[in-house]
């Protein structure tokens, strides 16, 4: 392996080395971030009859954290928004392993690996701080203490929750610093956003996964029951209304009843892949003109198009505007 390693430890490794990263002070010898038993997501249920048990709830819960996982390396690997992409020797190695400890419910999940994987997966495709910068990202949004208080706070804004609560999820100083840094981080890649948003939803049914036991601790952070009830009632993310304009390729042109279309699209921007419908009766002739000639020729097109989108993830998307090429 080309350059030195930077071993990461803790949090306070991972968000030093992120901000030397971004400030570009990193030595380029040093190329590769290799985890050392971090980072590790505990999950401490207690109350009575929770004795080395996971109930149906947390095992759901800890099934959203896998996907979340798979997701998050389908986006830095594939650049897709599918865990579709991956293949079955790439799920097999980012699969983790829950351990279970006795005298209470102590689930232990070490993420490292999967870090690691997309780190070494990546070498050679990326530059060298762009790729410490992402791994490191995804490392701090899996499993870091910050990344779950975080969560906690968005979900519980304008939520009463008891004081214990409130202190557990409050902020340090160095946290609020942190999250700068953690801004600064999705602003130079912005997959990590969408990522947040895969694992928020996990943490979500982590928390769903309390049940009947008196406490659910995540990383140091402790929740009484009804807090962990309160964070539990709020929703998954839900998708956002986005607008698509751009420059297309039409990859596949598909007629359904009642004279709607569907085409698959490919934005030659973001090189995202995606379906988008429309009524035939939608646009004008010309506008009817100038994509079905960008179809014949495989040429590009300028579409306007409407779009839901969740977690990076076109969800709906319809074009309502076909264009001659704008001028530059």
């Amino acid at each position: 392996m080309a350059g030195e390693e930077i071993v990461i430890s803790n949090e306070q490794d991972a968000f030093e080395t992120l901000r030397r990263a971004l400030e570009n002070t990193i030595g380029a010898e040093h190329q590769f971030v290799k985890f050392d038993n971090w980072p590790v997501v505990e999950i401490r249920l207690e109350g009575p009859g929770y004795d080395s048990t996971i109930t149906p709830d947390m095992a759901a819960g800890l099934v959203e954290l896998q996907s979340a996982i798979n997701r998050a390396y389908a986006r830095a690997v594939h650049h897709s928004t599918s865990a579709r992409k991956l293949t079955a020797e790439e799920r097999q190695s980012i699969q983790f392993k829950a351990k279970v400890d006795q005298g209470s419910s102590l689930i232990t999940i070490n993420l490292g690996d999967f870090a690691q994987k997309i780190g070494l997966e990546m070498v050679g495709k990326m530059e060298p701080m762009q790729l410490i910068i992402l791994v490191l990202g995804l490392a701090i949004t899996g499993g870091s203490v910050y990344a779950y208080k975080a969560f906690l706070k968005h979900r519980t804004e304008e939520k009463h929750l008891t004081e214990e609560a409130n202190r557990a999820i409050a902020f340090t100083q160095e946290e609020t610093r942190r999250m700068e840094v953690f801004r600064q981080a999705i602003a130079a890649s912005p997959v990590l956003r969408n990522t947040t948003e895969d694992f928020d939803d996990a943490r979500r049914e982590i928390v769903r996964g309390t049940g009947d036991a008196n406490s659910l601790t995540v990383n140091s952070v402790r929740l009484d029951r009804e807090s962990a009830r309160i964070v539990a009632s709020t929703k998954r993310s839900e998708s956002r209304e986005v607008q698509l304009n751009g420059d297309y390729v039409i990859l596949e042109t598909h007629w359904q009843k009642d004279c709607e279309v569907r085409l698959k699209l490919r934005n030659l921007n973001t090189t995202q892949e995606f379906i988008a419908t429309l009524q035939d009766n939608s646009l004008n002739n010309e506008q009817l003109g100038i994509l079905q000639e960008a179809e014949w020729n495989r040429s590009k097109v300028y579409m306007s198009v409407n779009a839901t989108e969740l977690r990076g993830a076109i969800t709906t998307a319809t074009i309502v505007g076909v264009h001659v090429q704008p001028s530059p």
